[in-house]
């Protein structure tokens, strides 16, 4: 039989409460768990300073002559200012929720009871999603910002800027092997070995359709075909010795209301974004860091309230309170929480560069057209297509004299237009690679959006576009190996 604490229609016994934690829901395949870990402290800021002295680089003591003075060392700086700040609690009218299912029908302490009982679970639960938040947007960008209900703060773990700003090509052509192996060469440079991977399951898709790297694993018969899962990790574990890859695609409702229909609203975000990738260092036991909890001041100040109340999981404080005028029964769950990073050194963050910029559509121009008064049709047949990353046709050879061959000389020219350029571009380079000379022109300018190019080694040049916005670029390449090049 239910047994409300002190007769209170609604609160909960303080020995229920202890039973709150076990029942939490776990989350299927939560990620960010595996790389940190949950821990109470009874000191925030004490247990982060141990933490940071244990897992930083060790600086060298020197030798001394007898006679001289001890060299001085220094404690590794945190953010304590911040750190402490961390408070995280949400609240429920109980009154309401009793009244509610009281009308609905729901007869019996024991359901009343249990009903009170499921409200606080999901209170707990939503103080240990925010904590959540805040591990992976520390795995994302190196920072965890709060800007909520009054409180304002970026709490900085020391990553340099520089590791956060690697940006990644996972075009079909892009050389991403050369990409990756870059970035691991760059956290060689500083100490550190990269050993895993963060990311989603769109980049991870991204690069097992790499035309690049299905040659380099399976070779030249395997481009075309879409790695497997299991082909990449072992490809990165050999090469970039990154023997463990996770991906994170769950959500969380970022706020809640209640829609025109009278039904609830949920505003859906990722835990961590779709467009990047953290490269990883972590210790010897698997982890990047630790999830700190302290005490809630509700916890700390339990004794001179007259609630109930009992710590959860151990994590999440609840509490209960009743309010005479009007009279409400209030429930609330909080905790104090901040993410730990061991080692500032151990993150290395790049964003997914194409999903930046939209790719263009690039087609042969059309056979009606002229450019440089010379009929496309003189150029190509009209079977020439642009399709999964080819170009595929008859090109003609064009001699005599006309305004292509007097400056280029007798040949086969391609001729392709581009049309859908990203509105945040400001600049489109096309070209082939190798060119005749030019290299890639710029033509952001051009109204025509189209171009002639020479074709001299159909199975060495690819025709390359790059769209850009100074910052961000979106890169193309055509493979010309299926055209067929007339001589005469």
């Amino acid at each position: 039989m239910a047994r409300w604490e002190d007769n209170i229609f609604g609160r909960v016994t303080k020995e229920d409460w202890l039973t709150v934690g076990a029942q939490i829901p776990t989350r299927q395949n939560d990620p960010i768990d595996s790389l940190f870990g949950d821990d109470k402290t009874d000191n925030l800021v004490a247990a982060w300073e141990s933490i940071a002295a244990e897992y930083s680089i060790p600086v060298m003591a020197q030798f001394h002559g007898f006679d001289t003075e001890s060299l001085k060392t220094f404690r590794i700086p945190i953010d304590t200012h911040n750190i402490e700040k961390g408070l995280i609690k949400v609240k429920i009218n109980q009154s309401e929720r009793l009244r509610a299912l009281t009308r609905a029908g729901v007869q019996g302490d024991q359901r009343l009871y249990d009903y009170v009982l499921q409200d606080g679970i999901r209170l707990a639960d939503q103080v240990i999603t925010r904590t959540k938040v805040a591990k992976n947007e520390l795995m994302a960008t190196g920072k965890v910002t709060i800007n909520e209900n009054n409180l304002a703060l970026t709490v900085d773990y020391g990553v340099p800027e520089s590791r956060t700003a690697y940006t990644i090509d996972l075009n079909t052509e892009a050389d991403i092997t050369s990409q990756i192996q870059a970035i691991v060469d760059d956290a060689l440079d500083h100490g550190i070995t990269i050993n895993g991977m963060l990311t989603s399951k769109k980049v991870i898709a991204k690069i097992r359709n790499n035309a690049r790297l299905q040659t380099a694993i399976n070779g030249n018969v395997g481009a075309g075909a879409q790695l497997s899962t299991s082909a990449v990790e072992n490809y990165f574990s050999d090469e970039f010795g990154i023997d463990t890859i996770i991906t994170n695609d769950l959500t969380y409702g970022e706020s809640a209301s209640i829609g025109e229909d009278g039904r609830p609203v949920i505003a859906q975000s990722r835990y961590y974004p779709q467009n990047k990738i953290t490269f990883f260092a972590t210790n010897p036991g698997g982890k990047l860091g630790t999830g700190l909890w302290g005490d809630s001041p509700e916890a700390d100040a339990a004794g001179f309230y007259d609630v109930g109340g009992s710590t959860v999981s151990p994590y999440v404080y609840i509490m209960q309170w009743m309010e005479t005028d009007p009279a409400v029964l209030w429930t609330k769950a909080s905790g104090l929480f901040m993410p730990v990073l061991y080692n500032p050194d151990s993150l290395f963050i790049a964003t997914v560069a194409d999903d930046f910029m939209d790719p263009a559509t690039i087609a042969p121009e059309n056979q009606g057209n002229s450019v440089f008064d010379v009929p496309v049709s003189s150029l190509q047949a009209s079977d020439v297509a642009v399709a999964n990353g080819a170009v595929t046709g008859t090109i003609k050879y064009l001699s005599g004299s006309n305004a292509i061959t007097n400056v280029w000389g007798p040949g086969n020219f391609l001729c392709l237009k581009w049309s859908d350029i990203d509105p945040k571009a400001n600049s489109i380079k096309v070209g082939l690679e190798p060119s005749a000379g030019t290299g890639l022109v710029e033509c952001f300018n051009d109204p025509d959006r189209n171009g002639i190019f020479k074709i001299t080694n159909k199975n060495v040049q690819k025709f390359k576009i790059v769209v850009s916005n100074g910052e961000h670029s979106r890169v193309q390449t055509l493979d010309l190996s299926g055209l067929t090049l007339q001589t005469s």
